[in-house]
């Protein structure tokens, strides 16, 4: 029997109270996927083609006059069709989510819905950035972070995809979402979100995207993080919060990004611990062994750890990375020689830019910014001034002052440049160098050499362009955001999880299962493809 055939054969047997049975008990996932899941169970089990099964499948749905109809009388195919599963051969790893849920009545569903743990990791297994993890614990659905893709990713899906398979499928709806901290690739989407979704994040968070956005003039973003109808809830870390039977505890962890959060979830009788994006390099380092301490305290084990791989593909020793107290100090030593420089540095990356601006200040050199930088730094003078005093940033100058001075020396802030043109890289340089009296610059570049790569994905023309035109003129020394492969693998020992080890935010996921950590930790890393649902039993 073809495969097409049976399916047609199947639908034609079921009876309304079938039908009836199959809306309550709907599988999770929207109407594309569901055809792609059914023609998948047809061709296993006739033992055909997958893609042509698709096409017939396809072909044969449109002829369906009501689709409501269609699509519940498709979940109870499958439903029946669990049993191919049981018959197959080579049957999906334990960590692997069973496609085809079925249930002999509304209690049975109902019971295994209070003690399901599904994780689903959207996008993120195979690249760097654009971030998006989906968490159910019994009744409750969230997402960590919901970011765009950074330059060069290839993104297995795109973000219109992306909102239509979370936001607009007819069951089990996000509860809320959690971000770990400001960057664009884990906040990019954030005005994509529903109105009537919460959201939760740090006061801190929330008042550098403030800022950032009344800089790029989005109106969008600007009214949502105004914050009128209060759906942004503030986080506080070690502070836990309930929704539902899910609770959620936000830890402060080091990072490129100030203040950013790991979250332990707990519910369903699991716990698992996503860990964001996490050093030890910054001034803040020390978090990334607090943590797990805290976590200790807190409950007994953690059952799935979602870990950020990003160094996975980076060397610490090839790059020069350097911790922000290492990099202080040969910016200082720097600076004695070189009295004209320009700094290429991320506008929100504030260790680094602590780094330079009090290096700056014992060479006594004075410091100019663009206005939206000047108001960057402001705001977080005011924000961790308080708590550390590297924090406590010397003043910075606008551009307005440097035009009107036209100093021989001084420190110029230019943030990353990773908008600018080809064209733009040649009017920069000229144009800071008229604001400058016996204009002979050198440049320091605070960022990742991948953007200087032509040979790489995220290779940035404009950037490229721009720092070459101080020719051989050019410091590097950068700390990186991300922890290393020692830090991961001390982090992995620490936190001990019992169950399984969920690579993320990495283009080498496999590259876990090479860290120098216990063998058991090892068989634990389990490599899901972007859209798969891994279920915690």
């Amino acid at each position: 029997m073809k495969a097409a055939e049976l399916i047609t054969k199947k639908i034609r047997e079921l009876n309304d109270d079938m039908v009836d049975a199959a809306r309550n008990v709907s599988l999770d996932v929207d109407d594309d996927t569901l055809l792609a899941d059914l023609a998948r169970w047809a061709a296993r089990r006739c033992g055909e083609d997958e893609e042509e099964v698709l096409r017939e499948v396809k072909a044969w749905a449109e002829t369906w006059g009501d689709n409501d109809s269609l699509f519940a009388t498709l979940r109870c195919i499958l439903e029946l069709g669990d049993e191919c599963n049981k018959e197959r051969d080579n049957p999906p790893p334990p960590w692997k989510f069973r496609e085809f849920l079925g249930f002999r009545g509304m209690e049975e569903r109902n019971e295994w819905y209070k003690k399901r743990v599904h994780i689903t990791i959207h996008r993120g297994t195979g690249q760097i950035g654009g971030s998006v993890t989906e968490i159910n614990m019994g009744e409750t659905n969230i997402l960590v972070d919901f970011g765009s893709s950074l330059p060069g990713s290839q993104a297995a899906i795109s973000d219109d995809e992306l909102i239509k398979k979370i936001f607009h499928r007819r069951y089990h709806p996000i509860d809320a979402v959690f971000f770990t901290h400001y960057h664009g690739d884990h906040t990019g989407l954030i005005d994509k979100i529903p109105k009537e979704i919460p959201i939760y994040m740090d006061e801190t968070m929330l008042e550098i995207l403030r800022v950032l956005h009344r800089h790029t003039g989005n109106t969008a973003m600007q009214d949502l993080l105004a914050n009128r109808d209060g759906r942004i809830h503030d986080l506080k870390s070690g502070q836990t919060i309930v929704l539902k039977d899910m609770s959620i505890t936000p830890f402060f962890v080091d990072h490129s990004a100030y203040h950013a959060n790991m979250f332990l979830f707990e519910g369903a009788g699991h716990t698992i611990l996503h860990s964001g994006d996490f050093r030890s390099t910054g001034y803040t380092g020390r978090s990334v062994e607090i943590v797990p301490q805290l976590i200790r305290e807190k409950i007994y084990q953690v059952d799935v750890l979602i870990c950020e791989g990003t160094m996975m593909t980076r060397s610490v020793k090839e790059e020069h990375l350097l911790t922000e107290r290492k990099l202080q100090e040969e910016v200082s030593a720097y600076m004695q020689d070189h009295r004209q420089l320009f700094v290429v540095c991320s506008s929100t990356n504030f260790d680094s830019l602590s780094s330079i601006c009090q290096a700056a200040r014992a060479n006594q050199l004075s410091i100019y910014a663009n206005d939206y930088m000047v108001d960057m730094l402001k705001t977080f003078r005011k924000i961790a001034g308080k708590y550390k005093k590297v924090y406590r940033l010397p003043f910075v100058h606008t551009i307005g002052e440097l035009k009107k001075r036209h100093p021989k020396e001084g420190v110029v802030l230019l943030g990353s440049l990773l908008n600018k043109k080809i064209e733009d890289a040649y009017t920069l340089y000229e144009r800071y160098g008229s604001y400058m009296s016996e204009f002979n610059p050198c440049l320091l570049y605070s960022m990742w050499r991948g953007y200087l790569n032509p040979d790489h994905a995220a290779y940035n023309e404009g950037l490229a362009t721009f720092v070459k035109r101080f020719g051989g003129q050019v410091n590097y020394a950068h700390s990186t955001g991300h922890a290393d492969k020692k830090t991961l693998a001390k982090f992995i020992e620490e936190i001990a999880p019992r169950k399984y080890i969920v690579p993320l935010h990495t283009e080498n996921p496999a590259g876990f299962k090479e860290l120098k950590i216990e063998d058991r930790y090892k068989d634990m890393v389990i490599l899901p493809k972007d859209g798969w649902t891994i279920e915690v039993k």
